[in-house]
């Protein structure tokens, strides 16, 4: 019954558009939000209590974030619309077992400092992505990025590294 109180409240607090709702959700989200960051409305956070966020982060409108294995964003992290970040996964290893009786494995998920993830892309669990990297939009990120690179694709991959200028 408290979950469910807690998911109507946040959807309700998730409704509220513009700096109004970004400030009510940073003041009210049981979750750690660094100064000037912004969380916009339709973002859908599970257990935003695993969520912290660095300075200066902004998640766009449309995301869900799944913190149930702890989901950590950086300073001057940009998080595009509809991206979606999840730090758990359903068990299926028991052959025959109904897959929704085998509970769930956790596995943090690292955003690093001034890394832009463009609209739509998917980051799985125990993902870490390196200081200033770029996820291209719709991309599916199943493995680490290394720091200043820039991935893209289904599975994502190496495009290039970016220049320090």
């Amino acid at each position: 019954m408290k979950y469910e109180l807690q998911m109507w409240a946040f959807y309700f607090l998730s409704c509220i558009p513009g700096n109004i709702g970004c400030w009510l959700r940073k003041l009210c989200l049981p979750c750690t939000v660094g100064s000037k960051s912004k969380i916009w409305n339709n973002v859908h956070i599970d257990k935003p209590s695993g969520l912290v966020l660095g300075h200066s982060v902004s998640i766009n409108r449309g995301c869900v974030i799944n913190a149930g294995g702890g989901v950590e964003i950086q300073n001057d992290a940009l998080i595009g619309p509809g991206v979606v970040i999840y730090s758990q996964n359903h068990n299926f290893d028991c052959n025959g077992g109904l897959i929704r009786k085998q509970g769930y494995k956790y596995s943090k998920v690292v955003i690093g400092r001034n890394v832009w993830i463009a609209s739509r892309a998917i980051i799985l669990p125990g993902v870490t992505l390196g200081d200033g990297s770029v996820v291209a939009a719709g991309s599916v990120v199943t493995k680490n990025v290394e720091a200043n690179t820039l991935v893209a694709g289904v599975p994502a991959k190496l495009i290039r590294y970016l220049s320090d200028d």
